[in-house]
């Protein structure tokens, strides 16, 4: 019975049948604490509903959908409380970057430490920093972790992750458990200091944030470093950063630098125009071929071209660009 009440009430909340959902919190009001087969609770369903299931790019949600959260949150319901994985409401909202909803989360208790899928530094603001989401801070404070990567994504100052000697302070290290999402392939960290300003480099130049870049360039980060699944200029396109991305062209980034990237097999000795065709950074896109970018490279796992790949990703903006600009 506990389960089928749960099933109604998530239904009514993605359907945004306030009527509906008001009556079956009236009758069971136990529900609120109820969970599925993953552990999640009506709360955790309702905000993946409002945020069409995580999405990426931001799905707006209706405004039922989020009518519906406040309604479980008035019912009582647990803002913190995590699914099998450790996830947690505020990880969706954040991961999706919904501000407005991250902000009613917390002001109802929501708490910005939880780690998800058991690793240390895998809140829900390292969520939205990796998925260049510098906003969401406003809502995710105290920061945490606050770490030199974290630090250099929001733009703040990174003297304190520094002794006299140049050496990384413990404090740079703490939470960096948390590298990618859990469809990344596994990684073994060194957490040397080139790997770890790499990093940060990284995690900067997808939030833009060019007075961090510099600092860690200063510093010894290498604007050529793949520490990850990614250079900083592929990081910087992903999320068409052109700012950041012109930056690191001006210092020393080769826009034709194969790599592996992204989720395992994704992106296979390829470049970071195939990022910008498939995912329409028009921006970018613009830039590379502004700066002499190579447009006729294929990547190793499907032998397509840039135009192939925004094709694929049906980044239409991004066909007519390379149709017009490189003759396809």
């Amino acid at each position: 019975m506990a389960g089928s009440v749960l099933t109604a009430a998530a239904g009514s909340a993605r359907a945004g049948d306030l009527d509906t959902l008001e009556r079956v919190l009236s009758e069971s009001p136990e529900v609120v604490a109820a969970r599925d087969g993953h552990g999640r609770t009506l709360l955790d369903l309702a905000c993946r509903a409002a945020t069409g299931d995580i999405a990426i790019p931001l799905v707006p949600g209706t405004p039922e959908q989020h009518a519906a959260v406040d309604h479980i949150l008035a019912a009582g319901a647990d803002p913190s409380a995590a699914d099998d994985d450790g996830w947690t409401p505020l990880h969706t909202a954040a991961m999706a970057g919904h501000l407005d909803l991250a902000k009613r989360l917390v002001a109802a208790g929501a708490s910005v430490r939880a780690n998800a899928h058991g690793r240390d530094g895998g809140t829900p603001l390292s969520y939205a920093l990796f998925y260049a989401k510098a906003y969401m801070a406003e809502a995710l404070t105290p920061v945490h972790p606050d770490n030199l990567r974290t630090t250099a994504a929001l733009g703040r100052g990174l003297d304190r992750f520094f002794g006299r000697d140049g050496e990384l302070t413990p404090a740079a290290l703490e939470g960096l458990d948390f590298y990618a999402p859990v469809f990344f392939p596994a990684r073994e960290r060194t957490l040397e200091r080139q790997e770890v300003l790499d990093e940060a480099l990284c995690w900067a130049a997808r939030n833009d944030q060019c007075g961090t870049m510099q600092a860690l360039v200063d510093l010894g980060a290498d604007v050529n470093a793949n520490p990850f699944r990614g250079t900083p200029l592929l990081w910087a396109c992903y999320s068409d950063r052109v700012e950041a991305a012109a930056w690191l062209l001006d210092h020393g980034a080769d826009p034709d630098l194969r790599h592996d990237w992204g989720g395992e097999g994704h992106g296979v000795q390829a470049v970071a125009m195939h990022l910008a065709a498939q995912h329409g950074a028009v921006g970018c896109l613009n830039l590379l071929l502004d700066r002499g970018a190579d447009h006729t490279v294929v990547d190793a796992a499907y032998g397509g071209t840039p135009l192939g790949w925004a094709e694929h990703g049906g980044a239409t903006a991004a066909i007519e660009i390379l149709k017009r600009r490189a003759g396809g």
